[in-house]
C-alpha cells in the first residue's frame, strides 16, 4: 500500500547551481526507479539558516528542496542511506503525510520575516539619576517602606498608644 511522504533536503550552498539541479534530479530519479510516484518537487532556493554548527559545516545559508511523493515504506531505507552518504546534503527530514499534500505556490522572501520596528525618539524619558540624588532627608525619611516600628520588647507588639495611658488614673485604677 502506498503512503504519502514529504522529504525536505538542506543542501550545502557550495555545490553551486548546476550541481544543485543535478542533485535534485538524482533523488527524483532514485524515487521513481524505486517505484514511488513523485507528485511535486519544490526548489526553495538559497535561504538563511536559523543557526549554524559543526554538523552544518558552519554554513550561514543553504539550499532547501521539498519532495512530495507516494510510495511503499520499503523504499525509505535505501533513500535515507543515500542521503546520509551524500556529503552535499547537510540535513534531511522525511515525514509521513496523512491526508492531502499542502502546496505553497511561492515562498515569501526572507526580508518579509524581519521585523524592523519604527524608530522611537530617545528623548522621551528624563535622564537617569542616581538613587542618592532623590533623597532629601535623613536615611529612612520619606521612603514608603521605612524602618519597622519599635516594639515594647517582650512579645514584639507595637508600643501602646498614648490614648490608652490617659484612661488610667493617678492611683493606677481605670476610670
Amino acid at each position: 500500500m502506498a503512503k504519502k511522504y514529504e522529504l525536505v533536503l538542506i543542501i550545502d550552498p557550495q555545490v553551486g547551481d548546476t550541481q544543485l539541479e543535478a542533485s535534485l534530479e538524482k533523488y527524483k530519479t532514485q524515487l521513481e526507479s524505486a517505484g514511488a510516484e513523485v507528485v511535486n518537487v519544490d526548489n526553495w532556493g538559497l535561504r538563511k539558516l536559523a543557526y549554524t554548527s559543526m554538523a552544518l559545516r558552519q554554513r550561514q545559508q543553504a539550499f532547501y528542496a521539498l519532495y512530495q511523493f507516494e510510495g511503499a515504506a520499503d523504499l525509505l531505507g535505501p533513500l535515507e542511506a543515500a542521503l546520509r552518504l551524500d556529503e552535499a546534503i547537510l540535513r534531511h527530514l522525511l515525514i509521513s503525510v496523512d491526508g492531502e499534500f499542502l502546496r505553497v505556490p511561492q515562498l515569501a522572501p526572507e526580508s518579509i520575516y524581519i521585523y524592523n520596528p519604527p524608530a522611537r525618539p530617545h528623548d522621551r524619558r528624563p535622564p537617569r539619576r542616581d538613587r542618592d540624588d532623590r533623597r532629601d532627608g535623613p536615611p529612612g525619611a520619606g521612603r514608603p517602606y521605612g524602618p519597622p516600628p519599635e516594639s515594647d520588647g517582650e512579645n514584639g507588639d507595637a508600643p501602646a498608644s498614648e490614648g490608652a495611658a490617659d484612661d488610667v488614673g493617678d492611683d493606677g485604677a481605670a476610670d
